[in-house]
């Protein structure tokens, strides 16, 4: 194929697939993986999965020396906090001069972004009429105990934190509840995280397009979110650089998997011939 650069997946998907990945929050996945997958293999990688058949696996790893390998992307995300997420991104800022102050509100995963921005500016000017400015950030655990019922109803509507200050240009600015947790790093919180994740009935799909291939190598490529558990994600922290010593428990239908807190933190793999690796110290392209 006269357009393949080493170290660069050939996308197959039709554009309306592309469009529909670029659009989520987390962005294209898929490609990403690929690229990550490309980069290190050095080996020609084809995203396949057009929508032209059932059950297509998402990657394909054309080896120069022998059969292809498979690789299915996942995302550990919960699509109500994905939802909240994608509604953030679209109403960020709300301009509202006639407030005089600066309002930052984050967002629960229960909130409903697009319905909120509605009355958002409104429900504030009440806050602001009734003194309650929230001068130093609260969050939901206290305001949900405010005296005024327009505060409470706020807390109900799944915003989790709140916060104003003094502005010539009044503005409301939203913004979306992250992962958090103790600092430190336990691998076994990421490996009883890795385990119960590939072997959910919500995988069974995942397993059963791999099994399907028959191929020596049926890979999974793992993309985790702000949702998931805070232990296992912040185990993949770039503040660390060492390596779990225990191989995954893996299904038997998966032979290599890979996780990325996509798109920071370490991206490592585990191949049954190497143990636990972090590709971005092993690439074999550009």
């Amino acid at each position: 194929m006269k357009d393949y650069r080493p170290g660069y997946p050939i996308d197959e998907r039709i554009p309306d697939q592309r469009a529909r990945m670029e659009k989520g929050h987390l962005g294209d996945v898929e490609l990403a993986a690929a690229r990550v997958v490309a980069r290190f293999t050095g080996e020609r990688v084809v995203v396949q999965d057009d929508n032209s058949r059932a059950g297509m696996v998402d990657l394909r790893i054309d080896y120069a020396d022998r059969p292809p390998a498979y690789v299915e992307v996942v995302t550990d995300i919960d699509q109500q906090y994905s939802r909240m997420v994608s509604g953030v991104r679209q109403h960020q800022k709300l301009p509202a001069a006639r407030l005089g102050r600066i309002w930052y509100v984050t967002m629960g995963a229960s909130a409903n972004v697009n319905r909120l921005v509605r009355s958002l500016v409104s429900r504030l000017e009440v806050f602001q009429a009734a003194d309650q400015l929230f001068d130093t950030v609260q969050a939901q655990a206290t305001f949900s105990q405010n005296e005024h019922p327009d505060v409470r109803r706020l807390a109900a509507d799944g915003v989790i934190e709140l916060a104003s200050a003094p502005a010539k240009d009044g503005e409301v600015r939203i913004y979306a509840d992250g992962a958090g947790g103790p600092v430190g790093q336990d691998w076994a919180h990421l490996d009883d995280w890795l385990h119960e994740y590939l072997h959910h009935a919500e995988r069974a799909d995942v397993r059963a397009k791999l099994a399907a291939t028959h191929a020596a190598e049926r890979h999974v490529f793992v993309g985790m979110s702000f949702s998931t558990a805070w232990g296992a994600y912040h185990a993949l922290s770039s503040r660390y650089s060492n390596l779990p010593e225990l191989a995954p428990r893996l299904p038997s239908e998966v032979t290599h998997v890979w996780i990325w807190p996509w798109p920071i933190g370490r991206c490592l793999a585990w191949f049954p011939d190497r143990g636990w690796f972090e590709p971005g110290r092993h690439w074999a392209t550009e």
